[in-house]
């Protein structure tokens, strides 16, 4: 399920969905129409939803899997995903132009003095004076 794609509320609702669904066969001695106990997948679900509210900083309270008159059953762990390197992109073009600009040395660049900012004044030769 893509958990990121959910709202903050539907994650809440769907957690306590998991909660309800637990009372419900708790009150019928464990052994309740929702089996929730004894579905993996609902404490995989409860997990990962877990863990998308605390990615996100919501506030919520754990549901106690454990209870003495009902044992944790050992669940299998899943079978381990192969890591896989992210593909290699290519800079694009914008990212090369930066790249090449963070590489210039703008400290070291000596300022302008101030003489050469003032207006140069104009020779003229004798001729174009009427002389």
């Amino acid at each position: 399920m893509d958990y990121p794609a959910f709202t903050d509320d539907s994650l809440v609702k769907m957690y306590e969905g998991v909660r309800e669904a637990l009372a419900a066969d708790e009150a019928l001695g464990g052994e309740g129409r929702f089996r929730v106990r004894k579905t993996p997948a609902w404490k995989l679900h409860a997990a990962d939803l877990e863990a998308e509210m605390l990615r996100r900083g919501i506030t919520f309270e754990v549901i106690e899997w454990y209870e003495a008159d009902h044992p944790v059953e050992e669940m299998p762990a899943p079978p381990a995903v192969p890591e896989q390197s992210p593909p290699q992109v290519e800079p694009s073009r914008s990212q090369r132009v930066l790249a090449s600009l963070s590489a210039i040395d703008v400290v070291n660049v000596s300022p302008r003095s101030p003489a050469k900012d003032k207006p140069r004044k104009r020779r003229t030769k004798a001729s174009d004076q009427g002389i």
